[in-house]
């Protein structure tokens, strides 16, 4: 069964959309096409320029003597072997994993004995 094509026209008042234009056949696309005419760009917005309020006047600073500085003695921080500071950071993060892990252990045994006994 053949589907029956009807004569595509196009009347003067018919709204058009770039979806529909582009299924139109190449001589009514074209007539469509002049028919629109130019494309009109909206205007663009007028911006007032408002200038900034002037700056304040900044009061010059009053020129005091300047005091020598006072050389202190500072004493020179302890070196802690490499071998020690790493034996430090290995047990903070041994010590906080463990923590980690006894209390994921409680948790999950709370739980599963809840869950029993609500069984």
């Amino acid at each position: 069964m053949a589907i029956p094509q009807l004569a595509p026209e196009l009347t003067p008042d018919e709204p058009l959309s770039p979806e529909l234009v582009l299924v139109l056949p190449p001589e009514l696309r074209a007539e469509a096409l002049a028919a629109l005419g130019p494309p009109v760009w909206p205007a663009p917005r007028l911006r007032l320029y408002v200038p900034a309020a002037p700056p304040t006047p900044v009061e010059e600073p009053v020129e005091e003597p300047i005091e020598e500085p006072v050389e202190e003695r500072v004493e020179e921080p302890l070196e802690e072997p490499a071998g020690r500071a790493l034996g430090r950071l290995l047990a903070g993060r041994v010590m906080s994993l463990g923590l980690i892990f006894v209390v994921a252990t409680v948790v999950t045994l709370v739980l599963s004995l809840v869950a029993h006994a609500l069984h």
